[in-house]
């Protein structure tokens, strides 16, 4: 997380390809794959991170990149078991609202500032895997897909609206709808669609929980998508169950 204007001197901003840095990230101990204790994949390798300066906004992005919904928690303490061997000391310093952690600007602690066995953990809200918003600025914006029948498909923009909408930034933890529009279809490859019809009251906490048609055809030719642009994140005791 961020912790003041003086860690941006150390940031390293760069990107890059260098070997050491991490390539995938996953949770491991917990009672699903949405917690657990945080994993970093470094040159085909599993290895904890420290949790010095691991704060709610470095675990959220996580959670969403994981299709975890939003975190609930970062446990301290060994909360999902104690770590043996070497520890990862990298810092995210994340907003919270980033597509990735590898988006978000990381510096690394000194190599004795990690104590044994601190290692960072994330709670998750549970999982999102049903839904999601591609090709935007965030994960709280963008063309909206579902997961159907073992699949993503597309969401055509037949009388898409504000409330349907309100309903997928609602699902996602992204706070308000502030745009139902229609999205250019995906050009780069095939996507099927999922649903045709969404027809929602607005006051839905889940997508599937509204008037839907599904429709898993191969393309719908001309045929826009749904888009939503959400407000961004919203306060863990206001996000839905």
């Amino acid at each position: 997380g961020t912790h003041g204007l003086w860690v941006s001197a150390a940031l390293d901003c760069g990107g890059g390809s260098d070997s050491n840095s991490p390539l995938e990230f996953r949770l491991v101990n917990g009672s699903s794959r949405c917690e657990g204790r945080v994993e970093l994949l470094v040159q085909d390798a599993w290895q904890p991170l420290c949790a010095a300066n691991w704060d709610l906004a470095d675990a959220t992005v996580l959670c969403h990149q994981l299709n975890c919904g939003y975190a609930v928690a970062t446990p301290q303490g060994g909360h999902f078991g104690n770590v043996e061997g070497p520890i990862r000391t990298d810092v995210f310093h994340c907003v919270g609202t980033e597509p990735h952690l590898l988006s978000c600007p990381t510096s690394t602690l000194g190599a004795q500032a990690c104590a044994l066995g601190n290692s960072a953990s994330a709670l998750c809200s549970g999982l999102q895997d049903a839904l999601r918003l591609r090709e935007g600025q965030s994960h709280c914006d963008g063309r909206v897909e579902v997961f159907l029948d073992g699949t993503w498909g597309r969401v055509l923009d037949s009388a898409w609206d504000l409330r349907d909408a309100a309903v997928v930034c609602r699902q996602l933890g992204c706070g308000e709808a502030q745009l139902a529009y229609d999205a250019p279809a995906p050009g780069h490859k095939t996507i099927p669609v999922g649903l045709s019809l969404v027809h929602c009251l607005g006051s839905e906490t889940h997508l599937t929980q509204c008037n839907v048609s599904a429709s898993l055809l191969v393309h719908a030719g001309t045929l826009r998508d749904a888009g939503v642009v959400c407000s961004g994140e919203c306060e863990v005791s206001t996000c839905p169950p």
